[in-house]
């Protein structure tokens, strides 16, 4: 019998785990093979390949970023070919499952399913987490044996994932289950932390030399539970001669002293931390369970930041009691962390979470389908729900990409209010008609900085100007189109060199300065000299004059 281990992926450089810990278990009875596909693909086609394959039975991976296109993919598959056995699993079905018995499927399996996959693929009679139509087994939730899995083929160096990898995160565990309880993940369903033997993570870090992939992923919710552990793991990381980076899942604010101190002092480029921070107002932290020492985080993020370690901080708007103003807070005491990037995420009510259960409660009003995004809450309208859709929206574009960043956190520096600045920029961006190009977005942040005329425009300008030039090679479209006659060029040549219009850090932290003219404006170009690529890099500050 032939058995396609599949799911919908959210883009091509994802893969999945669950699928290959699936394939490395695999009863070696059943022919069986993984096929991957994205949830931007057409389903139409997506079906056809599938059923074109011949498979007995096809085993679905389904989460929140693909349910909806899963539902679909399983009736075409059917239309085509009702004889096909379909098996799913994933967390999007393990905890809340009733809807799915309605479609057309043998059955779901709730939990780990490295072992009762493949005795549903048998039709065993009795099965952990197994539910169908007709069954429901007393055991809701399946779990392996972690010692078992490691005895297995291991799953992140399969011969058929070797080509594709260097395009593709690698996503590696090291434990199973959360030691927190925060009621809005579905993590905390599963507060029993299983660890993998350090022996086994050790030989599977020490393989990685000679592969070659986009970056490694941790899929650990708290790669720091064990100080100890994770400190020797880390210390493994460091050694490794390998080109790419680590990323984990850190409780920054447990994070020890030897731990934080290695960080301080270990390659920048090989680690990448996520922080979940959530918020900063202690009632909200309170009634989602969310325990942590807001001072000592702060401190944590701080000094990493300043180490210039790179850090992903999260925040969540629309959690309870949380109204705009205090998210506002939270935004902004967050920003003047430092870290790296800020993700701003709209709570989204997940099945089988203690939150969702508690709708009533806080006025939860949120999207029925996946991924069950809040609309308002009994602190948040549906406008202000925007207002930080407008903030997230602004923050990725203008400000993790670095597009536009050093601009905007030198006006912040000198007293520009962080969150308005970004929500506001985050509504002219929603309210842009056709595709924004990358020019738009720094007019965009020129309009709404202007609006709070706190500074010269003329600042503003250069400013924008050398995050403006930066992004290309070769020279753009101007950003600003005044023209300079040349008497104004003298007056604003000697007010650069009285240094009347910017200070010494502005001007001497990029390298080597020299004043210039491009396009009719007056220019400050800096130039560095790139070992790598072997030409030179420009930085532009602009000084624009009135139009003539």
């Amino acid at each position: 019998m032939k058995v396609i281990l599949t799911t919908l992926n959210a883009k091509f450089i994802h893969t999945s785990l669950a699928l290959r810990w699936l394939y490395v278990a695999r009863d070696v009875s059943f022919n069986t093979e993984i096929q991957e596909y994205t949830i931007r693909d057409n389903l139409d086609d997506v079906a056809s390949k599938l059923v074109e394959s011949n498979p007995d039975i096809i085993g679905l991976s389904v989460y929140i970023w693909n349910q909806e296109e899963s539902k679909q993919l399983v009736t075409k598959i059917i239309e085509m070919n009702p004889n096909i056995r379909i098996l799913i699993g994933g967390p999007e079905v393990s905890y809340e499952y009733e809807d799915w018995l309605n479609y057309p499927i043998e059955g779901i399996l709730r939990g780990e399913g490295e072992i009762t996959f493949w005795k549903a693929c048998r039709q065993e009679k009795e099965i952990d987490g197994f539910v169908s139509k007709a069954y429901k087994s007393e055991i809701p939730y399946a779990k392996v044996q972690l010692s078992w899995l490691e005895t297995l083929e291991s799953p992140y160096f399969l011969p058929f994932d070797l080509e594709n990898q260097k395009n593709r995160y690698l996503y590696v565990e090291t434990s199973r289950g959360c030691p927190y309880r925060c009621s809005y993940c579905l993590s905390s369903l599963d507060n029993q932390v299983r660890l993998y033997s350090e022996q086994y993570i050790m030989n599977i870090l020490k393989q990685l030399e000679g592969k070659v992939c986009k970056q490694v992923k941790f899929l650990d919710r708290t790669f720091n539970v064990k100080p100890e552990r994770a400190l020797k793991i880390a210390q493994c990381i460091e050694q490794l001669n390998v080109d790419f980076s680590f990323q984990f899942e850190v409780v920054l604010d447990t994070m020890n002293e030897e731990m934080l101190s290695f960080f301080e002092q270990a390659n920048k480029e090989r680690f990448r931390f996520e922080v979940g921070v959530q918020s900063f107002n202690k009632q909200t932290l309170q009634a989602v369970n969310r325990i942590q020492n807001l001072d000592k985080l702060v401190q944590n993020i701080k000094r990493l930041s300043q180490a210039g370690c790179v850090m992903h901080v999260d925040l969540i708007g629309g959690l309870p009691y949380e109204d705009l103003n205090s998210f506002k807070q939270s935004y902004s005491q967050l920003f003047a962390c430092g870290a790296s990037e800020i993700q701003v995420g709209i709570l989204k009510l997940l099945k089988g979470t203690v939150l969702r259960k508690e709708t009533h409660e806080f006025g939860f009003i949120y999207d029925q389908e996946s991924p069950y995004t809040i609309q308002k809450t009994k602190w948040l309208s549906v406008a202000d729900v925007q207002i930080i859709e407008n903030v997230y929206q602004a923050t990725e574009k203008c400000y993790n990409n670095h597009r536009i960043r050093t601009t905007l956190d030198t006006c912040f520096n000198w007293g520009y209010p962080i969150f308005d600045v970004m929500a506001n920029i985050g509504y002219r961006m929603r309210m842009y008609q056709g595709q924004v190009q990358v020019r738009d977005y720094f007019l965009m942040v020129y309009d709404v900085l202007c609006e709070f005329n706190l500074h010269d425009e003329k600042i503003i300008k250069a400013l924008l100007n050398t995050d403006y030039y930066i992004q290309f090679k070769q020279n753009p479209k101007p950003l600003f189109m005044d023209e300079l006659n040349s008497d104004k060029k003298k007056e604003l040549f000697q007010l650069w060199v009285n240094h009347n219009y910017f200070n010494e850090q502005i001007l001497y932290n990029y390298g080597k300065i020299r004043l210039g003219f491009y396009k009719n404006q007056i220019m400050i170009q800096t130039l560095i000299y790139d070992a790598n690529q072997n030409y030179p890099t420009r930085f532009w500050f602009s000084l624009e004059g009135e139009k003539q």
